[in-house]
């Protein structure tokens, strides 16, 4: 039998004053054994001998045997009196054997006995000294709960759980459905208010009538749900937030609320902000504002202070009801118009609402230009494209894009691309890009050292557009730009805006990655100078010295 005794979580504690040597004191040793390697369990023979100090042989008193003391995770603990002066050291030597058997085998090293206020018994008000963490703490070691009372009133309850336990605060009724563990309640909840978390990990951090977790306690539904406080407030969905108000639900897989009132988040990750009367239905929907209705997915609905449902119609909508008008750049929406904007607009061809959906032709009338949008006319053989013209007179007749004037820019689904077909060439100057910090937002920053290296393994290859095959570029494609740099709309267009900047980050990372190597260098070449002068100072000193 392999039997060990930690001496590191070991200590004998003097719990009575000893009037004189004549008197008996009370004692407590706690300790703890190992069994094999591991911690014991079970009933073991328990010896316990008092000796002047670490090594010597003379003992202070008789041995005082134990039996069947119970083991219990390797702790276990000794009362005993023993006539011990308090003016002398005293240390506690233990051997132990299983229960019944006859031969004790002592275990290694002794503790010293000291005098401690009741460790294990009660805690001193003003503090305790020699305790031990791993054998000395206020708690259970059963599976009944700890109570801290306040005024006599339950004011917390931990509760042993599976893994973690449950920490219910506040109000004595407030409480952790059967089954659970991990879960947290701050505080809060009175008579008919409680409290509740029905599902593991759930909290609640305060108010009334609050409750974490789905209806089928113990379905796992409602994990790590949360709701921060208000009153009548439920986060039913697995790992739904509700921030507080009044009778809000998040019942949504990920859902948020984050306030207000009588608003739902019912779709996986749908989100509700606030307001009043709101639902978010759809899966990814958004709601806010009153009685605004997302109820289908990735809609975005906004409604204003109208006291009427303001409801989505179909997926991936963006819906806005603003009775005093919509605004862009400008906070004074004009009066009577459903959208001002101030600034530029760009509206695809296929949006406009006159003409043909494929080819769209506008005279600016008194201007001498004209725009038109065409579909494989002799224009745009490669599909769908957009010309600015100069003079003359052009339609919508899709075999003839007009007569006369000049086509002073076209755009195709490639970009700007010029023809030997028709006269006047494209002849861009400038193209400026709203740079405005007023017009941006998100910002974050970027690791320019990481931008240099994506952009050292991004493929760069030669190629021709397949409309002008006999033109050669050189360049990477937007499908392994958007990949190495997750930027721009889609992956089929790389934005000028976002090779500038790549090319700028990447410009800092190896200014950066320069200056590093060439401090390094500097460093180098100063320990290589000081080097030298040392040497040179070395040699000088012998030369000296031989003459």
């Amino acid at each position: 039998m392999s039997r060990t005794l930690h001496s590191t979580l070991l200590h004998a504690a003097l719990l009575a004053a000893i009037a004189s040597s004549a008197h008996a004191a009370e004692f407590v040793y706690q300790g703890q054994l190992d069994d094999r390697g591991q911690p014991a369990n079970g009933r073991y023979d328990l010896r316990i001998a008092a000796y002047t100090d670490e090594k010597s042989a003379s003992g202070l008193m008789a041995p005082i045997e134990f039996s069947s003391v119970e083991v219990k995770d390797g702790r276990f603990e000794l009362r005993f009196d023993a006539p011990l002066a308090k003016d002398r050291e005293a240390w506690l030597e233990v051997a132990v054997r299983d229960a019944g058997s006859s031969a004790y085998a002592s275990l290694p090293g002794r503790s010293k006995a000291i005098s401690a206020p009741l460790i294990g018994a009660c805690w001193s008000s003003t503090g305790d000294s020699g305790s031990n963490a791993a054998t000395n703490f206020l708690g259970t070691t059963d599976d009944e709960p700890l109570v801290l009372r306040v005024n006599n009133q339950q004011a917390l309850r931990i509760e042993p759980g599976l893994t973690s336990p449950n920490l219910i605060g506040g109000f004595s009724g407030n409480f952790a459905a059967n089954g659970v563990f991990g879960a947290t309640i701050g505080g809060g909840g009175e008579t008919g208010y409680d409290n509740r978390v029905t599902d593991t990990f759930g909290t609640v951090s305060g108010g009334l009538n609050n409750k974490a977790g789905d209806e089928d306690v113990g379905t796992s539904t409602g994990q790590y749900s949360t709701v921060g406080g208000g009153v009548g407030n439920t986060a039913s969905g697995y790992s739904s937030t509700n921030g507080g108000g009044s009778y809000n639900v998040a019942s949504g897989y990920m859902a948020s609320v984050g306030g207000g009132h009588e608003n739902e988040a019912f779709g996986n990750y749908a989100t509700v902000p606030g307001g009043s009367e709101n639902q978010a239905a759809g899966d990814y929907s958004f709601a806010s504002g009153r009685r605004a209705l997302a109820l289908h997915a990735g809609t975005f609905v906004w409604a204003d202070s109208q006291n009427a449902n303001f409801v989505s119609t179909g997926v991936d909508q963006f819906l806005v009801q603003a009775q005093g008008g919509v605004a862009i750049n400008t906070n004074a929406p004009t009066a009577g118009s459903a959208l001002t904007v101030a600034g530029n607009v760009s509206i695809p061809a296929s949006s406009l609402l006159f003409g043909s959906a494929t080819r769209q032709m506008l005279n600016l009338f008194g201007t001498g230009f004209g725009s038109g949008v065409q579909l494989n006319t002799h224009y745009f053989r490669s599909g769908t494209g957009f010309a600015w013209f100069q003079g003359g007179t052009h339609n919508d007749n899709e075999n003839n894009a007009g007569t006369g004037g000049n086509v002073l820019m076209t755009l195709t689904p490639n970009g700007i691309s010029p023809s030997v077909t028709y006269s006047g060439r494209v002849r861009a100057q400038t193209f400026d890009t709203v740079s405005d910090r007023a017009a941006k937002t998100g910002f974050a920053p970027i690791d320019a050292g990481e931008v240099l290296a994506r952009v050292a393994q991004l493929p760069v290859s030669a190629w021709s557009y397949r409309d002008a095959p006999e033109v050669r570029h050189i360049g990477p494609v937007a499908q392994d730009f958007r990949a190495a740099f997750g930027l721009g709309d889609d992956e089929r267009t790389i934005s000028t805006v976002d090779t500038a900047g790549v090319a700028l980050a990447a410009i800092q990372g190896l200014n950066a990655k320069l200056e590093a190597e060439n401090a390094a260098l500097r460093e180098d070449n100063a320990a290589i100078r000081s080097e030298l002068d040392a040497l040179r100072e070395l040699v000088e000193s012998r030369l000296n010295a031989e003459h």
